[in-house]
């Protein structure tokens, strides 16, 4: 006989199926076609000029888990916002083990285990995983405005291009872009902010009614909003972390065996590595952006270095990024409290 509460199963709707379904292939059809391109370029020219140097390399990995440092950070000062306190190192812990979450297909586990460690600390899982999506979204969004801003670099030869002449008859370019990039960020700021004030009130107000729910109910975060300054000074602390994330990608381009490598090249390697991030991340289908990466790292250097030099630096990225959050994760896991996963009772929960 069946238990009188037994909460009975429900199986995924034919939608949610169809939905799992479309993701794989997508995923699969996004790994032949990045295949299809970096065998042809690998082969584009007999020249194999691949050397790695792995001093570069561990320098690179040292760069990668450093400029995550501002995005959480940025996170542990939305926390104190709302009303959770956390200590760095906790915020810090469950940022990184937090990035392991991305290769979960997407992205969900990013949110949800960051919103665990945080509760699991002593604060608030719905806080947690509101303020780690602010943070995701955030520093994402600061990525794709890096990208725009510094694209001439990425393209340098395109006032050249059929169609793109006048280009070349703007005042000033390629500064321009960066400057109009910059106005347009500054100008949408106080809509991005009242967006999150409304997704934090509306958090709030759907988290319960019961007495235990209502300090996150008048937490500041939700009762106030987000300031455009909160959001402001947290988009420049991540820009600060997209231009470590470019000299990161320096190293890896020195550590695969090119030898012109000059700091005047600094913003086409911050422009590459934050288009690559950022729009491998708003690939939802692509788990941890594999392939999305790939194919954007390859297609911005190809005319910076050799087709060799360019599948070989993604493939690095790739390795020193995963290596770099294996480290920081497993070097901050031992010092914390045990991940909270009960919702409910998340609320004053104690390290």
């Amino acid at each position: 006989m069946d238990a009188p509460n037994a909460v009975p199963e429900t199986s995924p709707s034919p939608l949610r199926r169809l939905w799992g379904v479309v993701k794989w292939v997508l995923f699969a059809l996004l790994l032949v076609v990045v295949s299809h391109r970096g065998w042809g370029l690998w082969n584009d020219v007999q020249t194999k000029d691949v050397q790695l140097h792995f001093g570069w390399l561990a320098a690179a990995v040292v760069l990668y888990i450093a400029a995550w440092t501002p995005a959480w950070w940025y996170w542990r000062w939305l926390l104190s916002a709302g009303g959770d306190d956390i200590s760095a190192l906790q915020v810090a812990r469950a940022y990184f083990c937090g990035h392991l979450g991305k290769y979960i297909p997407g992205k969900a586990g990013v949110i949800l285990i960051r919103a665990a460690m945080i509760a699991g600390a002593g604060g608030t899982f719905v806080r947690g995983g509101l303020t780690a999506g602010y943070e995701s979204l955030t520093t994402i969004g600061t990525g794709a405005a890096v990208a725009a801003m510094l694209s001439p670099w990425i393209f340098p030869g395109l006032p050249q291009r059929p169609g793109w002449e006048w280009l070349s008859s703007v005042p000033g370019y390629p500064y321009t872009v960066p400057a109009v990039v910059i106005v347009a960020c500054l100008a949408a700021l106080p809509l991005i902010a009242k967006l999150f004030t409304r997704l934090s009130r509306k958090a709030g107000g759907s988290s319960g009614t019961a007495d235990s729910d209502s300090t996150l109910l008048e937490s500041s975060l939700v009762a106030q909003g987000v300031s455009t300054r909160l959001l402001l000074v947290g988009s420049l602390m991540v820009i600060i972390g997209w231009s470590v994330h470019g000299l990161a990608l320096g190293c890896i381009i020195r550590g695969s065996g090119v030898t012109d490598v000059s700091l005047l090249d600094w913003p086409l390697w911050t422009a590459t590595i934050a288009a690559a991030i950022s729009v491998g991340f708003v690939a939802i289908f692509a788990p941890a952006g594999i392939g999305v990466r790939e194919l954007i790292v390859v297609e911005s250097l190809r005319n910076y270095v050799s087709p060799q030099q360019a599948i070989a630096i993604a493939v690095l990225l790739r390795l020193v990024s995963l290596i770099g959050e294996l480290i920081a994760a497993g070097g901050l896991w031992p010092f914390g409290a045990k991940i909270q996963l009960d919702v409910k009772n998340s609320e004053g929960a104690t390290p």
